[in-house]
């Protein structure tokens, strides 16, 4: 019976005893802990939610930096050198604990990079995105919870060394990673286009000008077995990905049982919040996405696109300070559209300038100032010289003057 129940888990959870090779699609969700246990350790993070930890890593190890950066047709792709990279880094987030160290939480959908992208100057950085990042075929990434991803999981280099091979070896420590963050901004992330999901970052034309490098295009292959990342180039001297990619269903019955083998509970919580996440596979995204196109939410975020739109692109001889107070008005119009700019906003604009042409002009006349004998102030002025090129000092004058007065006052 022990026997029996053995095989009956390594089945379920795609453990093959003969090496056959795990079909290329539908396959079961239990191919990640077949393929990654030799290399790592399983634990509980949830309620039927598990995560792996690589093992024998260095101690500053983080995700995304032993490989190099390929440009292809779905954008950058990290080609991994180690064993479990065709999974760990195109399915799935990354997470760093205090305890556990870095940990990986499996996903369905795949994806040259789960990263996000940081570009200025001459320097590119990326991240690992982290499970509460929310992928939707709709809008891209975004989330659910107040998320900022943490200095220190941020991984920088010079612009010339992105397609540079054993990547390590050119990151900066991330320690200074504070100042690299104040030089740069935030350059895309992962994306639905033309029916793939892409990894859209900092311009392959915009790189090599500021990296004074070339970096070439490859193609990518699909393999049947479960292997390590090889890059190998062709007839043609172009290079080629080879990896494996299997498509994980989300219908499988990964939870068929309490607890798949090889899966430790944890000593301590993992300090992921497992409410904030929500893992859909592609054939969920693009049902959720169909439902978000017809919802009154999404027709009123179109609506008020057009409107931005339309308000950026009003005539360049109104487009001054005036302008401003207009696109205001536009963007707080009810009926968006073409026909309400050219309906409301473009006959206040005529009337305004019609308006303006016939005010004559207007000279302001600043009053003249007149002095009266009893308000006149005598300036001060300075003392007068005498004719003999002396100068009289107040003194004197005021020993006459006060003379005088007396005078005056015997008088």
């Amino acid at each position: 019976m022990k026997k029996i129940a053995l095989l009956f888990l390594l089945c379920l959870f795609g453990a093959s005893v003969s090496n056959a090779d795990p079909p290329p699609f539908g396959v079961s969700f239990g191919v990640f802990y077949s393929s990654l246990s030799p290399y790592g350790e399983w634990i509980s993070v949830g309620a039927d939610l598990y995560g792996w930890r690589p093992q024998r890593v260095a101690a500053d190890w983080r995700p995304y930096t032993y490989g190099r950066w390929v440009w292809t047709d779905d954008g950058w792709y990290w080609a991994s050198d180690e064993p479990w990279g065709w999974a760990a880094y195109h399915y799935g987030r990354w997470y760093y604990d205090d305890y556990y160290g870095w940990v990986w939480i499996p996903g369905y959908d795949w994806a040259p990079a789960w990263v996000e992208w940081r570009y200025g100057g001459d320097y590119i950085g990326w991240a690992p995105l982290s499970p509460y990042a929310v992928f939707s075929v709709s809008f891209g990434i975004h989330y659910r919870t107040h998320w900022v991803t943490p200095n220190s999981w941020w991984s920088f280099t010079d612009c010339g060394h992105i397609a540079a091979h054993d990547m390590h070896r050119y990151v900066y420590r991330d320690g200074d990673n504070d100042r690299y963050i104040g030089r740069t901004r935030d350059f895309g992330s992962v994306r639905y286009e033309g029916g793939r999901v892409m990894s859209r970052g900092p311009d392959r034309g915009e790189i090599e000008r500021r990296g004074n490098v070339r970096i070439d295009r490859a193609d990518i292959v699909d393999v049947s077995d479960r292997q390590g990342e090889r890059i190998v180039r062709g007839s043609d001297n172009r290079e080629r990905i080879e990896t494996y990619r299997p498509r994980i269903s989300a219908s499988d019955d990964r939870s068929a049982v309490s607890r798949p083998p090889a899966v430790r509970q944890t000593d301590r919580p993992v300090t992921l919040d497992t409410r904030g996440l929500d893992v859909r596979s592609r054939e969920e995204n693009l049902e959720r996405g169909r439902d978000i196109r017809r919802s009154e939410q999404y027709r009123q975020q179109r609506e008020m696109e057009m409107q931005q739109n339309q308000a950026r692109a009003v005539d360049p001889g109104v487009r001054n300070s005036e302008s401003r107070r207009s696109d205001r008005t536009v963007e707080r119009a009810p009926v968006p559209g073409r026909e309400y700019m050219q309906q409301q906003v473009a006959p206040r604009v005529q009337q305004r300038d019609q308006l303006r042409s016939r005010e004559p002009e207007r000279v302001i006349r600043r009053p003249e100032y007149r002095s009266t004998p009893s308000t006149r102030i005598a300036p001060q002025t300075q003392p007068r010289r005498s004719e003999g090129g002396g100068q009289k000092s107040s003194g004197a004058r005021g020993g006459q003057s006060g003379g005088s007065r007396g005078e005056n006052h015997r008088r």
